[in-house]
């Protein structure tokens, strides 16, 4: 498993996607930097919800194109049975990859705090807000819960490359589950509001809900975007169970992908 964590690595640092995360990085404070002047008072804090917003963008299309060029494009290359040649089990080969691609993220989710918080720096320019934005221990909790909610899409990714015939597949539907996933809460939310046209979609769609809420976990509640804007610390319950969900989500995941790549015979 190390060895494969260190191919997945290695491959990462020399693949381009490192210079596309600094340009898109740059592109994306860039913009929160406009998007900052704007707002005449509060730059900081819009500069900080932009930049984290870009953040999760950019992390997903990592994330998703990591999972295509280190697992799905090696199976189609058929690089993969040079890995499975060794007498080691198949689930070392996709834990190690899994494992090499949080790294990667972990590392890309450092330089792009980096550049946020420098852009925050200048946005602000010592002008003193009335509610200042919490940096340092806020928006490293925000971006740990970030890397979580990044890291059930990877899961899911990889557990769709287990069995996919195309390098194409897992990119697309990690997109549409990272997209349904990340909408759920604002969805459900939206229904239980009490207002008319709420309940008379509520009505229609209350089977397919059901149906959801036990298939997708709802990546929303790993958006602690609040912390750090507005210093408001969610209660334990808050921090404590989306974790455990993702946590959950994801060995279930990886399990379920490990049993079908034990069992899948490659042409």
């Amino acid at each position: 498993m190390l060895q494969h964590f260190l191919i997945a690595w290695r491959s990462g640092l020399r693949s381009r996607s490192f210079q596309a995360l600094f340009i898109l990085g740059l592109l994306a404070m860039g913009g929160a930097y406009l998007a900052a002047e704007f707002s005449g008072r509060q730059p900081a804090t819009v500069a900080l919800d932009v930049g984290l917003s870009a953040i999760r963008a950019i992390g997903l299309l990592l994330v998703l194109f990591w999972a295509q060029e280190l697992i799905a494009k090696d199976i189609e290359r058929r690089t993969v049975f040079s890995a499975l040649a060794y007498p080691v089990p198949r689930s070392s080969y996709l834990l190690g990859r899994y494992v090499g691609i949080l790294g990667l993220l972990a590392l890309a989710l450092l330089l792009l705090a980096a550049l946020l918080t420098a852009t925050v720096y200048l946005v602000a320019g010592g002008y003193a807000q009335a509610l200042p934005v919490s940096l340092g221990a806020n928006i490293a909790w925000t971006l740990a819960y970030s890397f979580l909610d990044l890291a059930v899409i990877a899961a899911f990714t990889v557990f769709v490359a287990s069995f996919a015939a195309t390098p194409l597949l897992p990119f697309a539907l990690g997109l549409a589950f990272a997209l349904a996933a990340r909408s759920l809460g604002p969805a459900l939310e939206f229904l239980s509001s009490g207002s008319s046209a709420a309940q008379d979609l509520s009505k229609e769609l209350q089977p397919s809900l059901d149906l959801i809420r036990w298939l997708l976990p709802d990546l929303s509640r790993l958006d602690l975007r609040p912390l750090a804007l507005y210093n408001q610390w969610p209660s334990i319950d808050a921090l404590l169970w989306p974790a455990l969900m993702a946590i959950g989500y994801i060995g279930i995941l990886l399990a379920i992908a490990v049993l079908i790549f034990r069992r899948r015979e490659f042409a």
